[in-house]
């Protein structure tokens, strides 16, 4: 039977008991002094299929080496209260991303999880003539819907979530407002300059955080 493998603490057990309920697996725990490399190794076992940990400034160190999804959870969650009901799938409009949490978005779809996609304009991306079309807004959700999520997760996706600003930033504050967890794609990659908007929502969301490597579809 899949397994999701979590670092004893008392938030990410809760957290990755609602997760197996969600996704059909069993938990298994190991203590929380196992270290990173071990924890890591456990990773790759065949029946995990994702690793649950609270977040610390080491996480990083596992998140980058796993091969399966990681939740992290934030330090401040109150482990009793939580649950899901709502998830939180950012998309930046690539297929990349898409067919990073395909996999996921319908594992959650499955148990009959709500799936909000979001989508955030920058000031380079928002697309001409926005403001002087009433019909801009609709053909551009239209189009995005049919390129980045029917053929990756198909029926699932009926409405799309758009902000406008600071990609980290609005992130945390709709999944802060309206999700139970947040599902990012990433290459895994932590050079300068890289991942900052993965290294915000892990930092900043007070709703887990799950990260799913990127993978060549």
């Amino acid at each position: 039977m899949n397994s999701i493998l979590v670092r004893s603490a008392e938030s990410a057990f809760a957290v990755a008991a609602t997760l197996a309920k969600v996704v059909g697996a069993h938990v298994s725990g190991v203590p929380s002094d196992v270290p990173d490399e071990e924890f890591v190794r456990a990773l790759d076992d065949p029946e995990v299929v994702m690793g649950v940990v609270a977040h610390n400034d080491g996480v990083w160190k596992i998140v980058r080496r796993s091969a399966v999804p990681i939740v992290l959870v934030p330090p401040t969650m109150v482990a009793a209260q939580y649950g899901i009901e709502r998830v939180l799938v950012p998309l930046d409009g690539t297929e990349e991303a898409s067919y990073a949490v395909a996999e996921s978005v319908r594992l959650f779809c499955a148990a009959g999880i709500e799936i909000m996609v979001l989508h955030v304009f920058d000031s380079t991306t928002v697309p001409a003539h926005w403001d002087q079309a009433a019909h801009a807004r609709a053909a551009w959700e239209t189009e995005f819907l049919a390129r980045f999520c029917a053929p990756y997760f198909p029926g699932l996706c009926q409405t799309l979530t758009l902000r406008s600003g600071a990609v980290g930033d609005n992130i945390v504050d709709v999944a802060a407002e309206q999700a139970d967890l947040i599902v990012l794609g990433w290459s895994q990659r932590l050079e300068p300059g890289r991942a900052q908007i993965v290294r915000n929502a892990v930092a900043t969301a007070t709703v887990p955080v799950m990260l799913v490597p990127v993978t060549s579809g």
